[in-house]
């Protein structure tokens, strides 16, 4: 069996028993394999035996919608589930003690060429609501895709595509769209094509240099472009506009520090939007990004390998400069980004499910 990606960061919510709240939390994640089975696993703390349901439904817009699917032994820990010939996507729902898994679905959607494409949804608030699946897409380059990805939009049910690419780079590699989605343009400059050739021609330019340069520029992106993601936060709090797709060159840059910025927002906790931000690394195969990148010299293997992957040290760096500028991110969001107290109701109406 070729490799399996991990589709989403562990789900963990407590849930509650009749009249207390349960001691027992289950932590599950789907992955769709090659063949489109869905490979299910879990892991339910404290450790213990007995058995664990599992629920499954074509839609997530009640919990009632859920079937009874099967029952596995807790200590099993992985199941491989045919997918119903009812929908595109399929959602689990895992039981045991008490206790519940949240919705469960797969993050990464997988497509024949367009890079990182994935589902934001899923994830676990502060105040354990759960993040919407479907409602908010993110990706790489648009323009490459076949009529199957192209189909596939369609089936996600995709209204909207914010589209962070330079005008140049829209321009050069415009997107093909079905007549029913909209694209937007919210420009933001950050190291294109002809950018990142002119970093790559210096042969001073190393490892070290591509983590500053980095670093850099997505402070350059946060002081330089707030109206672009204010703009961003005007599409989200419009109803009308879900499902959204944001896109990219790569889908890691503009699009992580946007996603960063909306799942902040509604209250995902600090380490687990860090782990959608470094997801890009297990999807982007950076020597097929980069011609001939093999035949490079070692020094600029590793500046390529910096400056098209996604590190820690690049978005705890932004994030320190805007509570050194700013006081906090929420004082950045509010008074740089006008997103305050009414626009953050909203996105949670939108963005988080009522149960």
């Amino acid at each position: 069996m070729r490799k399996l990606y991990f589709i989403s960061s562990l789900l963990v919510l407590s849930a509650l028993s009749t009249g207390c709240i349960s001691t027992v939390k289950i932590s599950s994640v789907v992955e769709k394999n090659t063949d489109g089975d869905y490979l299910l696993k879990w892991e339910v703390s404290p450790d213990q035996e007995g058995e664990i349901a599992i629920y499954s439904s074509p839609s997530d817009s009640s919990l009632n919608d859920f079937a009874s699917l099967q029952s596995y032994k807790i200590t099993d820990q992985v199941a491989l589930i045919n997918p119903s010939e009812s929908g595109f996507r399929e959602y689990f729902l895992l039981k045991t003690k008490g206790a519940n898994s949240g919705i469960v679905a797969n993050r990464i959607i997988e497509m024949d060429e367009i890079k990182n494409f994935r589902d934001v949804g899923g994830y676990f608030t502060s105040d354990n609501k759960q993040m919407r699946w479907g409602r908010i897409y993110r990706s790489g380059n648009l323009s490459t895709a076949t009529l199957a990805d192209q189909d596939k939009i369609r089936k996600l049910g995709i209204k909207t595509i914010i589209d962070f690419r330079s005008e140049k780079t829209a321009k050069k590699y415009p997107i093909l769209l079905h007549p029913g989605i909209r694209r937007i343009a919210v420009p933001i400059s950050l190291m294109d094509a002809e950018k990142l050739d002119e970093q790559l021609r210096d042969e001073d330019f190393n490892r070290s240099d591509a983590i500053r340069f980095v670093q850099e520029s997505y402070v350059g992106i946060v002081e330089n472009y707030k109206p672009a993601f204010s703009e961003m936060f005007n599409i989200l709090i419009d109803e009308g506009n879900y499902p959204i797709l944001l896109t990219g060159s790569l889908g890691k840059d503009r699009v992580g520090l946007a996603s960063y910025f909306i799942l902040y927002a509604i209250g995902v906790p600090e380490n687990v939007i860090q782990d959608d931000y470094l997801l890009s690394n297990r999807v982007i195969d950076i020597s097929a990004t980069v011609e001939n990148a093999q035949s490079l010299p070692e020094y600029m293997q590793e500046a390529i390998t910096a400056m098209l992957s996604v590190n820690r040290a690049y978005i705890n760096y932004v994030i320190d400069h805007i509570k050194q500028q700013y006081g906090s991110v929420d004082n950045y969001l509010e008074k740089e980004l006008n997103v305050g107290s009414g626009k953050k109701i909203l996105l949670k109406k939108y963005l988080l499910y009522p149960y």
